[in-house]
């Protein structure tokens, strides 16, 4: 599983990140976790981006400040 770490990126620049990371650095994958910390306005970019492309993802109980992600 891969993971992506938001730690430090300004919510500005994580649709950048994301597509860079999902379709230039590690397409192909199967399953991901990316790791958002607890802003609430980071989970949300994130999670509006996984829906606009499709993604599968859950945010697991015990731990609020990841989101896995499967195709």
């Amino acid at each position: 599983m891969c993971k992506l770490d938001l730690h430090g990126v300004r919510h500005a620049d994580v649709v950048n990140k994301l597509n860079r990371y999902f379709f230039w650095e590690k397409p192909g994958w199967k399953q991901y976790t990316i790791i958002t910390g607890n802003s609430n306005e980071m989970k949300q970019i994130v999670t509006e981006w996984l829906q606009q492309h499709e993604y599968k993802y859950y945010i697991p109980s015990h731990n609020l400040g990841e989101i896995h992600v499967s195709e």
